[in-house]
């Protein structure tokens, strides 16, 4: 009679409270652009365009059965929320050691697993158009100062291990501003992120150029807090394998190509 009371109960329950409850994940990203991965500035996401890199992610919430909430914040912030287990996790983090102390990235037999990133990026040297530096891809030469590079950017890193002081600023256009003052002799940046920049203001960047070749080329990832996979490390592994397996699908190349070939030129 119980058992029968039960089922009674159950199908009485409205269309869609018997489902399986999707697992909430909150992540967070950089709130300046970095087209065409992710679009727009500030703490808003425009969902009828928000870059290459939402989509892929959002392609997740059907196949693993979650529901991802997605906020923005400046970068350091949101390593600092990612450490003390406030949010689920944050891309696009590229890897370093020290990070390990703060989350955790998809490994296999102890080392990075770089088939499962959400993809590669290069930075780049920026310097004023009457500056004698020089690069080439392994030494500097005529630097006179600092190097500028967004405060908690793993290409600090890169410049350190050149022995040059590096003068950390807190954004792309911070950045410029100095460059373009004669404050920093170059400046290090995500080449996507700060061509976005130059570009969207070009007269007032006019004599500032970038130097070839690539000052770096980085894999990115989306990086978990250690609480997420220490609670949930069968759904972490199925979400960093579904990333793989989703980059190499039709639908992937469909919004990759939706966005080169609609953005315009600024996004290039």
């Amino acid at each position: 009679m119980v058992r029968f009371i039960f089922i009674l109960l159950f199908l009485s329950l409205p269309i869609g409270a018997a489902e399986v409850v999707k697992k909430k994940i909150t992540l967070v990203y950089e709130v300046k652009a970095n087209p065409p991965f992710y679009l727009g500035e500030g703490c808003d996401i425009d969902w009828k365009k928000p870059g290459i890199t939402l989509e892929l992610l959002k392609l997740l919430e059907n196949k693993l059965n979650i529901e991802i909430e997605f906020k923005r914040r400046p970068w350091a912030r949101g390593i600092k929320e990612v450490q003390a287990n406030v949010v689920d996790g944050i891309f696009h983090a590229s890897f370093k050691p020290a990070r390990l102390q703060i989350g955790r990235y998809p490994m296999k037999n102890d080392q990075l697993d770089v088939s499962r990133k959400i993809m590669s990026q290069s930075y780049a040297l920026y310097k004023h158009k009457d500056s004698p530096l020089q690069w080439d891809g392994q030494a500097l030469t005529n630097l006179n100062g600092d190097i500028g590079a967004v405060r908690g950017y793993a290409v600090i890193g890169t410049i350190e291990g050149l022995g040059v002081s590096v003068y950390e600023v807190s954004s792309q256009m911070n950045g410029l501003m100095m460059l373009k003052a004669g404050r920093i002799a170059a400046f290090a940046d995500i080449a996507t992120m700060t061509d976005f920049q130059i570009k969207s203001h070009r007269e007032e960047f006019k004599d500032i150029i970038k130097i070839s070749p690539p000052f770096a080329a980085k894999d990115y990832f989306l990086m978990f807090s250690r609480q997420f996979v220490h609670e949930n490390p069968q759904l972490a592994e199925a979400i960093w394998d579904s990333i793989r397996e989703l980059r190499d699908s039709p639908q992937y190349k469909l919004i990759v190509d939706k966005y080169y070939s609609t953005c315009s030129s600024a996004c290039r």
